[in-house]
């Protein structure tokens, strides 16, 4: 495929997410049709994309034969997250096990796979095709750079979760670069997401919501 239809369908895909995060208000709780028929575009699209590249399930992070790599990487880097994240929410005095902090994992757990299979699977790929004139290492950083930017963008303008998804991005991209495993990668967001909604979720994180919805908890 060439530069300028990988280029296109980068834009197109990533205009249309970010039409669904302010459309659907993020976590705010809505979830309109138009929202719902912008996803099935965004499906279309890079389903259409991985067939004209001929994606593999190796590519995607889900042939079983890679599924024993990268645990401990993937689970010791989180688990240090994720106790720095209580340190901080215990001392600003907002970290609580309470249900209502882990009531995202049930609502969004689909949204994650989604989001890493988009990130790992479609975007730092089609970035990397862009960049197929840089040397091999530096194609592979530009990659997970922009990628990694990308997806801190998607969660606007929420500035503390941005932050945060830049880092937590950045370090799942390398990390699937590497192993090509799937699943390590979910259960790194899933104990990163958990740590972070029960420590700071509902003051700086602003209860992990994006696009309208963090936008009416910024100026309430």
């Amino acid at each position: 495929m060439s530069r300028r239809a990988t280029f296109g369908e980068l834009v197109a895909v990533y205009g249309l997410l970010l039409a669904i995060v302010w459309e659907a208000g993020g976590l705010a709780g809505r979830a309109p049709a138009v929202a719902k028929g912008l996803g099935i575009a965004v499906a279309a699209i890079v389903a259409l994309s991985w067939w004209r590249n001929g994606v593999t399930l190796y590519a995607l992070g889900l042939a079983p034969s890679r599924w024993g790599r990268g645990w401990s990487t993937a689970i010791g880097v989180s688990l240090l997250g994720a106790l720095a994240l209580a340190a901080g929410g215990i001392a600003l005095g907002s970290a609580a096990l309470d249900a209502s902090r882990f009531a995202w994992l049930g609502d969004y757990a689909l949204g994650i796979v989604c989001q890493q299979l988009l990130l790992q699977g479609f975007f730092a790929p089609g970035i990397a095709r862009l960049a197929s004139g840089l040397g091999p290492r530096r194609r592979d950083a530009v990659a997970i750079g922009a990628a990694a930017v990308a997806f801190a963008g998607l969660h606007a303008p929420n500035p503390a979760l941005m932050a945060g998804v830049l880092c937590a991005g950045a370090f799942w991209l390398a990390l699937f670069h590497r192993d090509h495993n799937l699943p390590a990668v979910l259960a790194s967001h899933f104990l990163l997401g958990s740590a972070a909604m029960a420590s700071l979720g509902p003051g700086p994180l602003l209860h992990l919501r994006v696009g309208a919805g963090a936008l009416e908890l910024l100026f309430r």
